[in-house]
C-alpha cells in the first residue's frame, strides 16, 4: 500500500519573493524615525544663542530598499561663515556655551545607536510580520 504526500510550496515562494519588498519597507519606517528622533534630540541640546542653529539642523534618508543612511546636519550659516560646523568640529576648547545643558558636540552627543539598532530591527521584523512571516 503506497500513499502520496505533496506539499504546496507556493505561498513560502511568495512570502520569499516579497520579503525584500517588506524588509524595504520597514527599513525606511525606521529610518524616517531615526532621522526625527536626532533632529529632535540634537535641537534639544544644540548652543542656543540666536535659535538659527537649532532651526538649521535638518536630516534626510538616503537610498533604497535596505541599502539606506541617515543623514543629519547642521549647516548654520551666517555671513558666509558655517558657524553650526565650527562649533562641532573646530571649537572643543575654545568658546564657552552661554546656555546650560548645550553642548558642542550636540550631533555626536545626541546618536543613541542602540535605540536606532533596536528601532530597526523591530520596524523590519514588524513588516515581514505584516507581509506572512
Amino acid at each position: 500500500m503506497a500513499k502520496d504526500f505533496e506539499l504546496d510550496l507556493g505561498p513560502l515562494r511568495h512570502l520569499i519573493a516579497k520579503s525584500p519588498d517588506a524588509a524595504g519597507r520597514g527599513a525606511r519606517q525606521a529610518m524616517d524615525d531615526i532621522k526625527d528622533d536626532w533632529i529632535r534630540e540634537a535641537r534639544d541640546i544644540a548652543p542656543l544663542d540666536t535659535g538659527n542653529l537649532r532651526k538649521q539642523i535638518a536630516g534626510d534618508v538616503e537610498g533604497q530598499d535596505l541599502n539606506l543612511k541617515t543623514i543629519v546636519t547642521a549647516n548654520a550659516a551666517q555671513k558666509g561663515f558655517n558657524y553650526g560646523y565650527y562649533i562641532h568640529e573646530e571649537n572643543a576648547g575654545g568658546k564657552s556655551l552661554r546656555t546650560s545643558g548645550t553642548v558642542k558636540k550636540f550631533l555626536d552627543e545626541a546618536a543613541d545607536e542602540a535605540k536606532w539598532k533596536r528601532w530597526l530591527e523591530e520596524e523590519i521584523a514588524d513588516e515581514l510580520k505584516r507581509a506572512g512571516w
